[in-house]
């Protein structure tokens, strides 16, 4: 009896564990539901919407750890919670605030290319004739396919994020850069960013 109730949430587990594509379409769908739900929901509702999907997709304490570059070594555990806790809202509060209308957009899936163990899926966002591509990198933490990276029309945007934090950090501290980031939050609320 013992055996079967512990085999029942491992099969449970191999079940629930997605491809990197999958991982990107569930991604998508939920930007592309925000997107034609934006008016209805409201900002909190996008949150609310995509916080669980942004959560299971993304590798966030790599990314934040990435994104503080050599300051993330001198913070204290506090410090690191505080950033990581701030960074994931600022993340989904980007999403929320940016997918917030829709026109006909849809998403495409491209490609996938793997090496040096990160896979890379290639989605187009298509609008009429405008088309963006994002490329998704993808590692494989502790059997489940996170983001690490997204690729824009092939700006990195981790890269991108890196070089605004330790900016922010060198010229204004930690406590500088949350309040920046919780001052883009508060935008993105309002409706002031996107």
């Amino acid at each position: 009896m013992v055996c079967v109730v512990l085999a029942a949430p491992c099969l449970l587990l191999a079940k629930a564990a997605q491809s990197p594509s999958e991982v990107i379409e569930k991604f998508n769908g939920a930007l592309l539901e925000a997107m034609k739900k934006g008016q209805e929901l409201g900002y909190e509702g996008r949150y609310k919407l995509l916080q669980p999907v942004i959560m299971n997709t993304f590798a966030f304490p790599y990314m934040a750890s990435v994104c503080a570059g050599r300051y993330w070594k001198t913070f204290d555990e506090k410090q690191r919670s505080r950033m990581l806790d701030t960074y994931i809202d600022w993340t989904i509060a980007t999403y929320a605030g940016r997918f917030n209308d829709y026109s006909g957009e849809k998403f495409e899936m491209g490609k996938v290319e793997t090496g040096q163990g990160i896979v890379t899926v290639v989605s187009r966002l298509i609008h009429g004739n405008d088309v963006t591509e994002f490329d998704y990198r993808l590692r494989n933490l502790g059997g489940t396919w996170r983001i690490v990276d997204i690729q824009v029309s092939g700006v990195s945007q981790l890269a991108l994020t890196r070089a605004q934090f330790v900016s922010v950090i060198k010229d204004k501290g930690y406590d500088g850069l949350l309040v920046m980031l919780k001052d883009k939050i508060r935008r993105f609320s309002r409706g002031e960013e996107g």
